[in-house]
């Protein structure tokens, strides 16, 4: 019986493997896999310490840990945690289904360097695909890592299509020309637009469905009635200051977060302003202060957990059929939802 607790006690494991080696055991897994998602110095570490230790890796659970075991990579920033909430509700229901493992890690959205050293992390750690948000996903340099690691990765509601990258998005230049046209069509003809800072695919898809919705209607974009800023509330505070001081102020804003909108809505009603009836204001995307605020934000919303599930679907399709989805995009409706933030001027 002795004999027996020694023998046992000396067996070697995957984790012996992966303790010896400085790696998880993910890691070690992906390395006698033969996956191509492993750095070299780490596939070295790897069989160095599978050499030394005589690990002899059980053949029946190889084989199923190569046809079942996927770890998807999820990135996302430290301010998002709205958004964050939505996806990990389609990420973790499609990860569930086909038995995958998700690996999450933030970085700082005042620091672009820590995104791709996040991702950095993510692709050393032996993941086998990655989802990448906005603007991160716009960014070339994980272009670049996608291409050095071998690593699948697919793009979470970009602004517009990606250059060989597939996404899954809605069409944000529709989605902002139907929210423009709802405004014109209750008789606004002056409308302040609030888009984000830098040539993000998302202010550039949704300044153009705002001018399309304008130039069709006859009405020529006014500069003065366009403001730059973070997606952020605070940002919404100085964009309504700049918006309601002006000699002819807009009867209507329509701001491209929802946070932005919600600050409007809330300057206003500190200068003594009535919503809708001396200023109507729209927000995007249908965050929960989009409904938390009184009154409640007309927007456009883009159900991010069905699209980040059907992001993880794709991604776990191409690993387990080992077919590239090129730069493919998957368009999900988008839906305008109106509530009491705008007025109608023709009544």
């Amino acid at each position: 019986m002795a004999r027996s607790r020694r023998s046992f006690s000396n067996r070697v494991t995957l984790a012996s493997v992966a303790e010896r080696a400085g790696v998880s055991p993910m890691t070690v897994s992906n390395v006698l896999n033969d996956k191509p998602n492993v750095t070299q110095a780490k596939r070295d570490v790897v069989m160095e310490a599978v050499a030394a230790l005589g690990y002899k890796p059980n053949r029946a659970a190889r084989a199923l840990a190569s046809a079942t075991s996927f770890r998807i990579g999820l990135l996302h920033r430290d301010t998002d945690s709205s958004f964050l909430g939505q996806v990990l509700l389609g990420t973790l229901k499609a990860a569930n289904k086909h038995s995958a493992e998700v690996a999450i890690r933030a970085f700082s959205a005042r620091n672009p360097a820590s995104a791709i050293d996040a991702a950095k992390a993510l692709l050393d750690s032996g993941i086998d695909g990655l989802i990448v948000p906005p603007p991160l996903c716009e960014n070339p340099d994980m272009l670049e890592l996608r291409n050095r690691y071998k690593v699948p990765m697919m793009a979470l509601v970009p602004g517009a299509g990606l250059k060989d990258v597939p996404a899954v998005r809605i069409d944000d230049e529709l989605a902002a020309y139907d929210l423009t046209r709802l405004m014109l069509s209750k008789g606004h003809q002056r409308i302040g637009f609030i888009r984000f800072p830098s040539s993000a695919l998302v202010s550039v898809s949704r300044e153009a469905g705002f001018t399309r919705a304008l130039t069709e209607a006859g009405i020529t974009p006014d500069p003065q009635l366009v403001w730059v800023g973070r997606p952020t509330y605070q940002s919404g505070l100085a964009a309504a200051e700049y918006f309601l001081s002006l000699d002819d102020p807009p009867s209507a804003i329509f701001s491209s977060s929802d946070d932005i909108g919600a600050a409007i809505v809330n300057h206003a009603h500190r200068q003594g302003l009535r919503v809708p009836e001396d200023i109507s204001v729209a927000g995007f995307d249908d965050a929960p202060i989009a409904s938390q605020i009184w009154p409640q934000l007309t927007t456009v919303r883009q159900d991010i957990s069905t699209i980040a599930e059907i992001a993880i679907e794709r991604l776990m399709k191409s690993l387990k059929d080992q077919t590239d989805l090129g730069a493919d995009v998957q368009l999900v409706e988008h839906e305008l939802i109106e509530r009491q933030s705008i007025a109608d001027l023709l009544r």
